[in-house]
C-alpha cells in the first residue's frame, strides 16, 4: 500500500496531465471544469498533510510539493471559470439568488455562467505575480511576471524565459489589413527578418528532431538535460531548452516553447 506522500505524488501528476488537457482544450467545458475541481481538491489535500504531524514531516511536505501545488494552482488560474464552480457556497453563507448573467471572454473562449453571490472568488492575478501569457520571441505561451495591472487585468508583463517585456495577451498579435498595406520601415523590415530567422530555427529545430535516433518518450517522472530530444503525446517530438526542479522547457517545432511539470 502505498503512503499518503506517495499518493500525494501520484495525485500531482495526474492533475499536472488534466491541467495541461484543459489549457489545450479550453472549449470543453467538462474537462476545464474537472481540471478545476482537481486542483481543489489537490490543494484540500496538501493543507491538510501540511498542517498536521510534527515540524519536521511539514517542512518536508512544504519543500517537496509545495512549489508544484502553487504552480497548478497558478496554471489552473488561467483557465476558463465553469459556473457552476463558481457558484458553490458552503454550508454556513446563506444561498443568494443568481445575479445578472455575466459573461467573460478567455483565450477566444466566450461562456455564459451564472455567479451566486458569496461564491469563492479565484485568486486575483496583482502586480509582482505569475501569469501564462503569449510571448512572440518565444512564439508560445510561458510564465510571466505580472508589472503592471489595468484594474484586475494585466497590462505590461516580463517573460521568465527570454526576459522580453511586452503587453499582456493569451494569442499572437494580428495585424490589420490596413496596418499590412502600409510601407514598412527599417523597424518593420528588421521585425520581419527576425521573424523569418525564427521561422527558420524552427523548420531546422523540426528537421533535426525528425532525423536524430535518441528519442526518449516524456514521462514526468524522470529527469531530463538540456538538449535532449522527447517525444510528447500532445506536442510531438520537441528538444529541452531549460531544466527546473519541477518543471522544464522545451521548444516543439509546431507548438513552440511548452512547459512541462515534472514530478
Amino acid at each position: 500500500m502505498k503512503s499518503p506522500l506517495e499518493q500525494l505524488t501520484d495525485e500531482i501528476h495526474e492533475v499536472a496531465l488534466l491541467v495541461h488537457s484543459a489549457q489545450e482544450r479550453a472549449e470543453d467545458r467538462e474537462i476545464v471544469k474537472s481540471a478545476h475541481l482537481a486542483v481543489e481538491n489537490l490543494s484540500k489535500h496538501y493543507r491538510e498533510m501540511a498542517g498536521s504531524g510534527p515540524d519536521s514531516e511539514r517542512d518536508t511536505i512544504e519543500r517537496k510539493f509545495g512549489r508544484r501545488v502553487t504552480d497548478l494552482r497558478r496554471m489552473a488560474s488561467t483557465l476558463p471559470r465553469i459556473g457552476s464552480i463558481a457558484s458553490e457556497h458552503t454550508g454556513d453563507q446563506p444561498s443568494a439568488g443568481p445575479s445578472q448573467v455575466q459573461a467573460r471572454r478567455i483565450t477566444g473562449v466566450s461562456w455564459r455562467s451564472e455567479v451566486v453571490l458569496g461564491a469563492a472568488i479565484p485568486p486575483a492575478l496583482r502586480v509582482g505575480g505569475e501569469v501564462d501569457a503569449w510571448c512572440g520571441p518565444c512564439e508560445g505561451l510561458t510564465t510571466h511576471h505580472i508589472i503592471a495591472m489595468v484594474d484586475s487585468t494585466p497590462k505590461q508583463v516580463v517573460c521568465q524565459s527570454c526576459g522580453g517585456r511586452h503587453g499582456f495577451r493569451t494569442t499572437p498579435a494580428r495585424k490589420s489589413t490596413v496596418e499590412s498595406a502600409k510601407p514598412t520601415t527599417p523597424k518593420e523590415s528588421e521585425a520581419v527578418r527576425k521573424a523569418e530567422q525564427k521561422a527558420e530555427e524552427l523548420r531546422a529545430l523540426g528537421r533535426e528532431v525528425a532525423e536524430t535516433s535518441q528519442v526518449r518518450v516524456f514521462d514526468a517522472r524522470e529527469r531530463y538535460k538540456v538538449g535532449e530530444v522527447i517525444a510528447h503525446p500532445d506536442y510531438g517530438r520537441g528538444k529541452v531548452e531549460n531544466v527546473l526542479r519541477s518543471s522544464m522547457l522545451v521548444r516543439f517545432p509546431n507548438s513552440g516553447l511548452k512547459s512541462l511539470m515534472l514530478n
